[in-house]
């Protein structure tokens, strides 16, 4: 899927808001919609979620009026493709769906194009449309695909500095050993170190970072958490985490396949005390 190492891929990955107005060439082209297929590709959630289907939305071909009503709000210009999904909703589709639109951002780095998570910014009802929504699915999110411009425009630099774009929590409020009482360095995360990185330089909503790790004692065992905030500032965010995790998940277990780690994805949520904040999600058992 990949022609080079997804770590290096994770670390190259960033959003890009600003494009040449160039389509896709013919060949590029055939490579993406190649990906969209997802043949024997599933994520950890897919058993429990419905089907997720993308295709490969081109802006030439809406008429004047729909293109004035994309609704990216001057979020993203210059581009001329999106690759938008649909999913049924069900069990875990919003993870299953993060984690299967991630991968395909990351297949579109590793061949030079550029991408950014939208999951507000864009006319929801039009792009149902155009991907022809049943009436049991929606459109969590999707993304703008296509060639970057040279420079990121003034608002797109202000809103990356505004969401801190290139900001990382630090490893002690993310990751955890035992319960949440208990950072886990990572030192001791020993060859789970680079896994856990890949976590850490995920993208996510407003950059809100929600995603919890806690490790076993003496086990190679993570429990994966979603944050939920109860501050009304950023509680419009709360939507979006359920997406965000997938992310975070999709970087775990790409990097884990890579490093030929070995370990299989279970719903055995454990016995920690935790806040009213966190939301069990699944675990990774190392075999």
């Amino acid at each position: 899927m990949f022609s080079k190492s997804i770590i290096d891929i994770i670390k190259e990955r960033t959003s890009w808001r600003t494009y040449t107005n160039k389509l896709l060439e013919d060949d590029t082209k055939e490579k993406i919609l190649q990906i969209l297929q997802l043949k024997d590709f599933k994520s950890p959630f897919s058993g429990n979620a419905e089907k997720c289907r993308f295709e490969l939305i081109s802006v030439p071909e809406f008429d004047p009026e729909e293109k004035k009503k994309i609704g990216t709000y001057g979020i993203i210009k210059g581009a001329q493709e999106f690759i938008v999904g649909a999913t049924e909703k069900a069990d875990y589709y919003r993870e299953d769906y993060g984690y299967l639109l991630e991968a395909m951002i990351l297949s579109a780095t590793d061949l030079g194009l550029g991408t950014c998570w939208l999951g507000g910014f864009f006319n929801k009802s039009l792009f149902s449309t155009k991907i022809n929504c049943q009436t049991n699915e929606i459109v969590p999110a999707i993304t703008p695909i296509g060639y970057q411009a040279e420079k990121r425009r003034k608002s797109e630099k202000y809103i990356r500095s505004f969401i801190k774009a290139d900001v990382r929590y630090s490893w002690d409020k993310l990751f955890f050993e035992t319960d949440f009482s208990s950072s886990l360095s990572q030192k001791k995360a020993g060859k789970y170190e680079t896994l856990l990185e890949m976590i850490r330089l995920g993208p996510s909503a407003g950059n809100k970072q929600p995603w919890r790790v806690v490790k076993e004692e003496d086990k190679d065992n993570f429990h994966f958490y979603v944050k939920f905030t109860k501050n009304l500032k950023n509680k419009i965010y709360n939507q979006f985490v359920r997406l965000d995790i997938g992310i975070a998940i999709c970087h775990f277990d790409l990097t884990a396949q890579e490093v030929g780690l070995k370990g299989k994805w279970e719903f055995v949520e454990p016995k920690i005390r935790k806040s009213d904040e966190l939301a069990y999600v699944i675990s990774w058992i190392s075999e």
